[in-house]
């Protein structure tokens, strides 16, 4: 059973990337399962895993990989007895590092003799890169960002779809410059292209003797603590005959966007997924200064309707709460619908403290 590990920062494109990985895997014959990863429970990624169709989805929740390794490894314990996948996707929380010190050598040495784990993959989005891989002064979500690409076997620059195609290039040439041990592919997720090629990368074994920098952990709790962190559900209601589903969710996302523009908020992601009877809407947001992008769209009229929002945004619990609040009322005002009290807490993640930590092999 192969383990391919993904990680990357928020909104690079992980549970995209792992979804069409899977069912390039499968049209070639192999049995794919997919691990999601959060800190909270009801996860937007999960829900879309399992509408895309892939053999088996899990997920490990309340933690980081690295601090709940011991619910990972029940994981594939259970997965290899029952499901017996040949290839486990596994997503990790993009707020996370030193996974290669934490869960890759970890995985190896422990559980080495049932499963092979692929190169460690870190996915990146090229806004991303400019915005915290370029400080001239590196805050603390940027020591983070920079030591998750320092781990990195693989590190696969997505969305190239978006972008032209000298941004593309110099943020290439720009990492292979600055993580020479690493292999840099070109990758769109959504399009597919590069896909084969990342795929192809994680049957090559990965050289065990380099071990990363080492990572200041109170740099890394400091970093995660910046953020606000909510996963929540709500219930919707029409208020007339009916109203449209998309219509509600681009609605938020854009009222979303304009509240995090005029407080100056850092986005790490915001995903929403709206379920129906008719149908699912699923949209993204990881930029204030991008519009958001839609996996599903339901244009039809519903008469209600089962929200789950995932936000991770640099601000306060409360400043988040209540921007949400105000989202939410926007977009009810704008489909016409009434919203249900959302369920679900706001905070900020705790300081890591991983089960294992392995610094060679």
């Amino acid at each position: 059973m192969l383990f391919v590990p993904l990680g990357g920062f928020l909104g690079a494109g992980k549970t995209t990337t792992m979804l069409a990985a899977g069912r390039l895997l499968e049209a070639g014959g192999e049995k794919v399962s997919v691990i999601t990863n959060d800190q909270g429970v009801d996860l937007v990624d999960t829900e879309l895993a399992h509408a895309a169709g892939v053999a088996t989805v899990d997920e490990v929740t309340g933690g980081c990989f690295c601090c709940r390794f011991d619910d990972l490894a029940e994981v594939i314990a259970r997965l290899r007895t029952t499901v017996r996948p040949t290839v486990v996707l596994a997503e990790a929380v993009g707020s996370c590092a030193d996974l290669q010190a934490t869960v890759v050598r970890p995985l190896r040495r422990l559980l080495g003799d049932t499963l092979t784990v692929a190169p460690l993959t870190v996915l990146v989005d090229p806004a991303r890169h400019a915005e915290l891989g370029e400080q001239d002064t590196e805050s603390d979500l940027a020591y983070l960002y920079r030591h998750q690409l320092d781990e990195a076997d693989v590190i696969a620059v997505n969305k190239i779809d978006a972008y032209p195609a000298e941004v593309v290039a110099r943020v290439r040439a720009r990492l292979r410059h600055r993580f020479p041990h690493a292999t840099v592919v070109p990758l769109s997720a959504r399009t597919g292209d590069g896909l084969r090629r990342l795929a192809g990368q994680w049957n090559v074994t990965a050289a065990p003797a380099r071990v990363p920098s080492e990572v200041d952990y109170d740099r890394y709790g400091a970093a995660e603590a910046e953020l606000a962190w909510t996963n929540q559900r709500l219930r919707l209601d029409a208020v007339g005959t009916g109203f449209v589903p998309a219509s509600w969710v681009d609605e938020f996302l854009l009222a979303f966007r304009r509240g995090a523009q005029l407080a100056g908020l850092a986005v790490g992601h915001v995903k929403l997924r709206l379920r129906t009877a008719g149908g699912s809407t699923k949209a993204s947001l990881t930029s204030a200064g991008a519009p958001p992008s839609f996996d599903e769209r339901q244009a039809g009229p519903a008469r209600e309707g089962d929200l789950v929002l995932n936000a991770r945004v640099r601000t306060s619990p409360d400043n988040l709460d209540a921007l949400i609040d105000r989202c939410v009322a926007a977009a009810d005002a704008a489909a016409a619908t009434s919203s249900g009290e959302r369920t679900g807490v706001v905070f900020r993640p705790g300081y890591p403290v991983p089960v294992h930590r392995m610094t060679a092999d």
